[in-house]
This record gives C-alpha cells, sequence and structure tokens, in this order.
C-alpha cells in the first residue's frame, strides 16, 4: 500500500513539473509587441480562417446535429465530416453562422494598417465557385480585397510559398508545422489560440514547436 501512495505522489509530482516546464516554455507575444517585430516595408501575410479568424463552430454543429434527414436523422449522415455536400453547404450558406473572432480582427486591422497584403490559406474542401464565395463573404467581413486558396485536406506549404507569405497566423499544429517546413525558414508561425468553444478536434498544443503564441488570441 504505501509503494502504491507513493508511486501515485510520485507521478502527481511528475505531472505538475511536467505541466510547468509546459507552461514556461511558451513564448506569448503580445500584439504590440508583434506588429513593433515586423519589418518596417510591406509583407505579404497570411492567416487560416477556421478559429484563427472565425469561429466556425456554430456551422460546424449544424453538420453533427441537424435532424433534417429521413425520419429525423442527419441529412449528411453519421459521418457528417466526410460528406461532400456538407463541405460544400458550409462554404456556401452554413458559414453565415460563423462570428468573427476578435482576435483575428485586431491582426487583420494591424495589417491593414502596414498596407501588406493579406491572403487566406484554408485546408476546406472546395468544390465549383466555393473559393469565389468565401473570398467574397471574408472579404465583407474584414473590409478587404484578398484572395482565398483551398487547399482541400493537403498540406498548405506550396500555398505558402506561392503567395510568398512571411507570416501565417493558424491555430492548429499542421499550421505551425507547413510554416515551418518552408524552405529557408522564410515563414514566422504564429499560433492563434482556439476558443474553449470550439468543437474543433485537430491536433492543437499550443508551444509544441516552440512557436510564438499570440496572448489573448482565444476569442
Amino acid at each position: 500500500m504505501r509503494r502504491i501512495k507513493a508511486a501515485m505522489m510520485a507521478l502527481a509530482l511528475y505531472s505538475a513539473l511536467g505541466s510547468s516546464a509546459g507552461a514556461t516554455s511558451a513564448r506569448y507575444v503580445t500584439l504590440d509587441g508583434l506588429e513593433k517585430s515586423l519589418p518596417t516595408t510591406p509583407i505579404v501575410a497570411g492567416f487560416d480562417i477556421d478559429d484563427t479568424v472565425l469561429f466556425s463552430t456554430p456551422a460546424y454543429s449544424y453538420g453533427a446535429n441537424n435532424g433534417e434527414g429521413p425520419g429525423g436523422t442527419n441529412r449528411y449522415g453519421a459521418d457528417y465530416l466526410a460528406n461532400p455536400q456538407f463541405r460544400k453547404d458550409l462554404n456556401q450558406y452554413l458559414d453565415k453562422f460563423s462570428m468573427k473572432k476578435k482576435a483575428g480582427e485586431e491582426l487583420i486591422a494591424m495589417h491593414k494598417r502596414r498596407g501588406d497584403t493579406i491572403v487566406f490559406i484554408t485546408k476546406r474542401n472546395c468544390y465549383d465557385d466555393d473559393a469565389e464565395v468565401i473570398q467574397k463573404r471574408m472579404n465583407k467581413l474584414f473590409a478587404l480585397t484578398s484572395q482565398v486558396f483551398c487547399t482541400n485536406e493537403q498540406s498548405k506549404t506550396p500555398y505558402l510559398e506561392k503567395t510568398g507569405a512571411r507570416i501565417y497566423y493558424g491555430d492548429a499544429d499542421t499550421d505551425i508545422e507547413y510554416s515551418m517546413q518552408v524552405k529557408g525558414d522564410k515563414v514566422r508561425p504564429i499560433r492563434v489560440e482556439r476558443s474553449r468553444m470550439s468543437t474543433n478536434k485537430g491536433e492543437y498544443h499550443p508551444g509544441k514547436y516552440g512557436e510564438e503564441i499570440l496572448a489573448d488570441s482565444e476569442n
């Protein structure tokens, strides 16, 4: 019994120390500090969309929980994310239920003041004119004239290279990974915190790669 208690105490201490170490290793940057650290000349700034500049959980929640199919079933089936019709509906009109994140709005406003070129690079699956519809919506929401690139679940690295982005904002682990995979360390990855209310189950470990994390960017 004593050995069990000792082992449990050791495990608790190890976990606490591990959590503490993770917290102290995280590199947070404020919006003001970020702006001051940028080059004096205009750059290309890239943004992810879902959970970075938009809180899109309401749109995805409809896909997961609607009962508008036959007999009150889900109109998109058991795995709504695998249904191309949901993806298209999300891009075409369900996104109207998504909300701007304050952090995203402030970041975009800062880059606009600097005269930077802003692009959106999303892993969403886009069909037909979906990219144009998203582009029109994003430009209206944030008063922009920006391009939207859909990677259809593929790597964002080629798009970061194609657009010449020098900084990229995203919430997911993959956003940081794709930025780091650009040759020559040309892209500065900035982690935007994911809202605690988000239903997004994608890999999310702020500070995992030693990247900078935008402070107070959850909402």
